[in-house]
């Protein structure tokens, strides 16, 4: 995909995890992806709240099937993704009863992993014996060619993975021009894969809504729903610059307490500005480092080998005891409490 196809990509944004999955994609392809795409190495844990624009991450996504001179770059990359990538959302859909049941969790929290244009994922319709989920499409390429062909391959991927067993697709639509060859997508999906169509999508047999899922845990899910519903409330319509304050906050919680004035430097801009700039926008650097910090904390919770005290300076902080305040205020429970409480 050249420059005009990259002025083309709609508006969205896509959540950390994509991120997570090319980086660690490239480390093991021994490519050092700071460097490749001038971008911070992403947490380990799912940053929600930390969005990437869609223009960036087709951008990369560009740069690295460059690199790699794999044209087939999303397909790979779809093929690693497991539920632990999406973190609360990953959890949430590997919980559930069945694959019908993790469509609807899709449907529902599609906004904490991909969004264009405000526009998510169709409600899924009923056709013959068939299901079948269909993508807003738009121009052909506007969503970015490998972007498509990664979400897909991912929505195969992910449900194979959790699938109590095999999962079959009847035929996949892309609204890409076709490629040269169709082998690797027919040989990657295993049925009919049709370009240059009007939408993007997938058609699945209907009994595919019964398949068990391998490890169901409904308690578990009314936990995480509960987080995720809360992650959805405090997701705004934010601009780039909002954004990037968030992710440069982000990037300086491991090294100690971020501080606005370095963040102000990083950004290129005095102290005053970035508050002013900040109050535009109902927000202020206080609020944000709070909000990062929590998520933060929820999901490294979410890890029984990490110590408090470990979680703690992951946080930035210097004392556990401070961290255990911070977190009482933000959720009215004490991180003990919290972490009995999901392991239920």
């Amino acid at each position: 995909m050249g420059t005009a196809e990259l002025n083309t990509v709609a508006q969205g944004f896509v959540s950390s995890a994509y991120m997570r999955v090319l980086f660690e994609y490239l480390k093991n392809q021994g490519i050092d992806a700071s460097k490749l795409l001038n971008e911070p190495t992403p947490d380990e844990v799912d940053r929600v709240l930390v969005r990437y624009p869609l223009q960036r991450w087709v951008s990369h996504l560009q740069s690295a099937a460059a690199c790699l001179e794999d044209p087939l770059l999303g397909l790979h990359l779809g093929k690693t993704v497991t539920p632990a990538h999406f973190g609360v959302v990953g959890y949430i859909m590997a919980s559930c009863p069945t694959l019908g049941a993790t469509l609807l969790r899709l449907q529902a929290y599609e906004r904490l992993v991909h969004e264009v244009d405000q526009h998510p994922m169709e409600a899924p319709i009923f056709d013959g014996g068939d299901l079948v989920v269909k993508w807003p499409g738009g121009s052909s390429g506007g969503h970015g060619r490998l972007n498509q062909e990664f979400s897909i391959a991912t929505f195969f991927q992910f449900s194979k993975s959790i699938a109590s067993q095999d999962v079959e697709l009847k035929q996949v639509s892309f609204i890409n021009p076709e490629p040269s060859s169709l082998h690797a997508y027919r040989d990657f999906f295993k049925c009919e894969v049709l370009f240059n169509q009007a939408v993007t999508s997938v058609r699945l047999p209907l009994h595919s809504l019964t398949v068990p899922v391998k490890k169901p845990e409904p308690i578990l899910i009314a936990l995480l729903e509960k987080q995720a519903n809360e992650f959805l409330n405090q997701l705004p319509t934010e601009n780039e610059f909002v954004m990037s304050v968030r992710r440069c906050i982000t990037s300086q919680i491991h090294e100690g307490e971020p501080e606005l004035d370095s963040v102000a430097s990083r950004l290129n801009m005095t102290p005053r500005t970035l508050r002013r700039r900040l109050d535009q926008y109902d927000t202020s650097f206080r609020a944000l480092l709070d909000a990062i910090r929590q998520h933060l904390a929820q999901q490294y919770l979410l890890d029984p080998a990490l110590q408090l005290s470990d979680i703690a300076q992951l946080l930035g902080y210097s004392e556990q005891s401070t961290f255990n305040r911070a977190f009482l205020r933000w959720t009215g429970s004490t991180p003990n409490t919290y972490r009995r409480s999901i392991q239920l």
